[in-house]
């Protein structure tokens, strides 16, 4: 078995697929020492073109990787393509557009996949997104978090039934320390509009940088998501909040919306107006992979089996 020193991501330029596979990336990186490297797949180059830029070997100190990770289907021939040139395995997440023997594990939500389908020894089920939150937090403060997203392909938008939502979790708990954020597709006004308790903080999408997010869901003891912030929901749970979900106007069905049914149904949020609890167990799906991944394909190392920090 080889040792893991160095992982390369395939980005199709979509955040949230890029978020994926780099939380999947550090968590082998938190266990291991090893290095990784983006490499940026341009959506208007051709097939070719991409293809050879997977796998093009790293220049400087950056070695030639034992294993390769993307999200999004413009990703998959890359990928492929990139394992095998570089004798590397590969790890694609999401339920892949190619036959899935042709890579060597895909790590596929449970909500794209059908009732009752289970592990293989090409596919591990996940409950939701990976991301980049840590194993390692610092001890929570007694502070609350609310996050606002807004209309999506699969939600719609009842901005005075949210302002009623946000206004009640506030006054439950009112010993905490609430903050209130926005998102790019939360409508024009709506935050500057909250009545909203004195000393609670409004933050908009504007004003964050880079790291607000992930800094404020370490800390919160509690958070509260509408529910077209997927990926937002996914966070706060894996941050270990107290996690609870905000209703919006459904409009269709579909894998955004049974995606946060799932992690209802685990017991890992709390759909409004039930108060959300503290979890039982601490929830890490990038963490649980990159565990099975290391098991199965790569010898300990000097790290292996640690979380460094």
């Amino acid at each position: 078995m080889k040792e893991l020193r160095h992982i390369r991501v395939l980005s199709d330029g979509r955040p949230g697929h890029e978020n994926q596979s780099v939380g999947l990336a550090l968590a082998l990186a938190r266990r291991t020492g090893a290095t990784h490297e983006v490499v940026k797949l341009d959506s208007a180059s051709g097939l070719l073109a991409r293809m050879r830029r997977a796998a093009a070997l790293g220049a400087g100190d950056v070695g030639r990787p034992e294993l390769v990770i993307s999200a999004g289907h413009r990703t998959h021939l890359p990928l492929w393509w990139a394992a095998r040139r570089l004798g590397a395995r590969s790890v694609v997440i999401m339920r892949p557009s190619l036959p899935e023997g042709l890579f060597d594990l895909a790590l596929v939500p449970r909500h794209d996949v059908r009732s009752g389908d289970t592990d293989t020894k090409r596919r591990v089920l996940t409950r939701g997104a990976l991301n980049r939150v840590p194993e390692a937090l610092p001890a929570k403060e007694a502070r609350g978090l609310v996050l606002i997203g807004g209309p999506s392909k699969h939600h719609g938008w009842d901005g005075a039934a949210l302002t009623d939502q946000i206004v009640r979790v506030i006054a439950t708990e009112p010993e905490l320390a609430w903050t209130v954020a926005d998102s790019r597709r939360t409508p024009e006004g709506f935050l500057a509009g909250l009545a909203l308790p004195a000393g609670v903080e409004r933050v908009p999408h504007a004003a964050t940088g880079p790291g607000w997010l992930a800094g404020e869901l370490a800390r919160a003891s509690v958070v509260w998501a509408t529910e077209d912030s997927v990926s937002m929901v996914h966070e706060a749970a894996t941050a270990g909040a107290a996690t609870g979900v905000l209703p919006a106007p459904r409009t269709g069905g579909g894998r955004v919306v049974r995606a946060v049914d799932e992690l209802v149904k685990a017991g890992l949020a709390t759909r409004y107006p039930e108060k959300p609890a503290a979890q039982a167990e601490r929830f890490h799906e990038a963490g649980r992979c990159a565990e099975l991944i290391l098991a199965r394909w790569f010898a300990a190392g000097e790290h292996t089996g640690k979380i460094l920090t």
